[in-house]
């Protein structure tokens, strides 16, 4: 055999194929095969990484958000500047004038004949001028925001601390009479809990609140006040239970400007939209009038009689209401009348201020009358109560 020539020659790999020579198509396949796997490989690794680092990211932001959640309900808590949970480290930002009272009426000698109740607007009602005008003395227990459960709670107060006295009662209240929602300032203080059906606790609605900026905002007006500053309050009270004359430019019913809102309150009022309907409905729930109810029951069984006030409304106020029928007072009115074959009490009528002489510019803000209204209407309800406070 002649030896190959240089063309020809081939130099034989194992298995008998020609190094150089094109590769066969099942090894190609294979070789795609393995660099597509290898980079399906790598892809997933990247996506797993990928997902991997945003499952990292969003833990780490939901831990960090509710972490600041937990912080924010914490300081709140601690500070309690609503008065909600009860830590009592430092001042609230809402009035404390309750347990206040309640040390007042609790310190006092001789039991009052006369009891002042209701919310701030009766807060301005001086106990020394209604005695000149009854020869009575009395005891303010109007507290802000006042309704049934705090006048309960003082009635049966001041019965227990002074047993043997019968007392007279003026209760200054509104339009809708009464709520049976106990404010968590009186259910706070343990000499208020053997009077109230249940003392509420703090709730998923106070964890709320306590979450709200709002609330923040709150508790660093207390710190800046109670921590950083000397925490002393511009609110005072006599023995009485009355405001002090210093006090009464400190409240927060005292507007700085009386027109802007009184406007504000006659807007509100063209805005009502709540029909008689509606008041029916809300007056009828007898959860409502648990407290009224239980009040007036142990007042008349003591014998007593209190006179109930209806509370003045600024004249513009009452002209727009008017207008627009003011369901309120008749649903409230016919209210009045089925208590009445059920209690007896004295209802005077104080909220048109033409009828005991009151002016349009002696108020506090376009709800509460000041002090030379007061005494103006303290003369037609003494005048007016049927003997009940002489």
């Amino acid at each position: 055999m002649p030896p190959a020539t240089g063309s020809q020659r081939t130099i034989r790999a194992a298995g008998g194929r020609a190094v150089g020579s094109a590769p066969p198509t099942a090894q190609l396949l294979t070789a795609d095969a393995a660099a597509t796997s290898s980079v399906v490989t790598h892809t997933a690794e990247l996506a797993s990484k990928r997902e991997g680092s945003q499952r990292r990211f969003l833990v780490g932001f939901l831990g960090s958000f509710f972490a600041a959640l937990a912080s924010v309900l914490a300081f709140n808590v601690v500070v309690d500047p609503f008065a909600l949970a009860g830590t009592g480290i430092v001042p609230t930002a809402v009035e404390s004038d309750r347990s206040i009272k309640l040390d007042l009426l609790q310190n006092l000698k001789r039991g009052p004949p006369i009891l002042i109740l209701g919310d701030s607007r009766g807060r301005q009602a001086e106990p020394s001028f209604l005695q000149r005008l009854t020869g009575h003395g009395a005891f303010n227990a109007a507290v802000t925001g006042g309704s049934a459960p705090d006048a309960y709670v003082f009635v049966r107060f001041a019965a227990d601390r002074f047993p043997r006295q019968k007392r007279r009662y003026i209760w200054f209240s509104g339009i809708g009479l009464a709520s049976s929602v106990v404010l968590p300032q009186l259910a706070q203080d343990p000499r208020a809990h053997r009077y109230l059906l249940g003392v509420p606790g703090f709730g998923l609605g106070d964890v709320k609140t306590y979450l709200s900026t709002a609330a923040t905002k709150a508790s660093w007006r207390v710190l800046e006040k109670c921590v950083f500053g000397s925490c002393r309050s511009y609110i005072n009270y006599h023995p009485d239970g009355s405001l002090t004359h210093q006090s009464l430019r400190y409240l927060p019913e005292d507007a700085k400007w009386l027109r802007k809102a009184v406007a504000k309150e006659v807007a509100a009022a063209r805005a009502g939209h709540k029909t008689l309907r509606q008041w029916r409905q809300d007056l009828a729930d007898p959860r409502r009038f648990v407290y009224w109810e239980r009040m007036l029951a142990f007042m008349n069984r003591r014998g007593e009689v209190p006179v109930i006030v209806l509370n003045p409304i600024y004249p513009s106020v009452l002209a727009t209401l008017n207008r627009r029928g003011f369901p309120g007072r008749r649903a409230t009115l016919e209210k009045i009348a089925q208590l009445h074959r059920r209690f007896r009490f004295i209802l005077v009528d104080c909220e048109d201020i033409r009828k005991w002489g009151g002016t349009a510019y002696d108020w506090s803000n376009a709800t509460h009358v000041n002090r030379a209204n007061m005494r103006r209407e303290l003369r037609y309800i003494v005048a007016h109560s049927r003997g009940a406070l002489r």
